[in-house]
């Protein structure tokens, strides 16, 4: 597989919040880690040696993850961590996907927007875009 790298440099500066919401934006339902991966080269120009493990504090982070986006895959596997990053279920076991689904919440959903504006981009309407998988579908249609 060849590795990814970037181009051309980019005319305008994103923070690195604001890629990974463009990213999911654009790219619903794609695992933690491709989002990661782009960001990586987004920033450095050049592939990520950890596979899309760097910067992967974002995904973790309570004040991102459920109020910007949200994993919508199936939580099947069990795993024993100090802190679980979606909690405990009722049983008292945390629970986690085989792998991850990402969707921008309704508030990530507002900053994608907006910053699409520094590109001079027309903002994208919520709930518009077409969505392969049953589960995004529900959180699109909630609300979140």
């Amino acid at each position: 597989m060849k590795a990814l790298t970037r181009t051309h440099k980019p005319q305008v500066k994103l923070k690195g919040i604001e890629y990974l919401l463009l990213s999911i934006q654009s790219n619903p339902e794609r695992g933690q880690r491709w989002h990661l991966r782009r960001l990586h080269i987004y920033k450095h120009g050049q592939a990520d040696y950890h596979f899309g493990g760097s910067n992967c504090g974002y995904f973790g982070s309570k004040s991102y993850r459920n109020v910007l986006w949200t994993d919508v895959a199936p939580k099947t596997v069990e795993y024993h961590p100090y802190w679980p990053v979606d909690g405990f279920n009722s049983d008292g076991r945390a629970m986690r996907s085989y792998e991850s689904k990402m969707v921008l919440t309704r508030r990530g959903w507002k900053r994608a927007n907006q910053a699409r504006t520094k590109f001079g981009l027309d903002s994208i309407e919520w709930g518009t875009q077409e969505l392969p998988d049953r589960g995004a579908s529900i959180i699109y249609q909630t609300g979140v």
